[in-house]
């Protein structure tokens, strides 16, 4: 009964100017089937109004929620490491620091790479995005294309390729594999030769371990200056943690 009466008190707060005020000045029902009928009825006779207060209610709870997770991000920040074998752009002594835990067959990841562009337009000279792999074991072209993308890493043409990998990640395969090399005129036989390496295999490997000692279990997973966002987030969300670092008073 307790629960009918407070859906019955929130339809009433949230309908304020509609048919529902009307009801507020009749007494509620004492009757539990009668209280659902005639929350049933103010639900019937204003679903728009009913529709605006829930979904700004769970947008607040959201907002609330994200706040309180963004707090504890910021005090439990990440440590990780950077090397010259993470392809990177943007200035290394660039104020914000992007370490990008990702996978080439995954859709989310394919828009956070959007995401990114659109962040370093937005900061320019501040960002330092660093690549690493993370791939999903259920995305059986995961590994093959994050062997390919090292192997024209070595080339110095990581960043196309990574863009070719993301804008067909729907149809990865061998001879795409090939086809990207060949397109960005890379030497197919070192190509073919680094894709299959102990190296490139081990660097991986090493990686994957990493997110996993991070307990990074989904992709794309992002560490900002130590601030982990999980996800291909909407970019208020990435600016939101970048500007707080940005005015942030240098240790020391």
């Amino acid at each position: 009964m307790k629960k009918f009466v407070l859906l019955w008190t929130c339809l009433i707060a949230v309908s304020i100017g509609s048919t529902a005020t009307r009801a507020a000045a009749a007494p509620v029902p004492t009757d539990d089937a009668a209280l659902r009928q005639l929350i049933l009825q103010v639900i019937k006779d204003n679903p728009k109004v009913i529709y605006d207060a829930v979904n700004s209610y769970l947008r607040q709870k959201r907002d609330a929620e994200h706040r309180q997770e963004m707090e504890r991000r910021f005090k439990k920040r990440v440590k990780d490491i950077v090397s010259k074998a993470n392809p990177q752009k943007g200035p290394h002594d660039a104020p914000i620091t992007i370490i990008e835990y990702t996978d080439f067959e995954c859709p989310y990841c394919a828009r956070a790479s959007h995401t990114m562009e659109q962040l370093f337009k937005v900061y320019p000279g501040k960002l330092r995005l660093v690549f690493k792999n993370n791939p999903l074991t259920f995305h059986k072209q995961a590994v093959p294309a994050a062997r390919a993308a090292l192997a024209a890493f070595k080339q110095g043409q990581f960043w196309p390729y990574h863009d070719l990998l993301f804008a067909h990640h729907r149809e990865l395969d061998a001879k795409r594999y090939m086809a990207f090399a060949k397109q960005l005129g890379l030497d197919l036989g070192r190509f073919e030769k680094d894709r299959h390496s102990a190296a490139v295999a081990k660097q991986i490997a090493a990686e994957k371990a990493r997110a996993k000692a991070h307990k990074f279990s989904a992709t794309p997973t992002f560490i900002i200056n130590g601030v982990v966002v999980v996800g291909a987030q909407r970019i208020d969300r990435f600016t939101e943690v970048i500007d707080r670092l940005l005015a942030e008073k240098p240790k020391g």
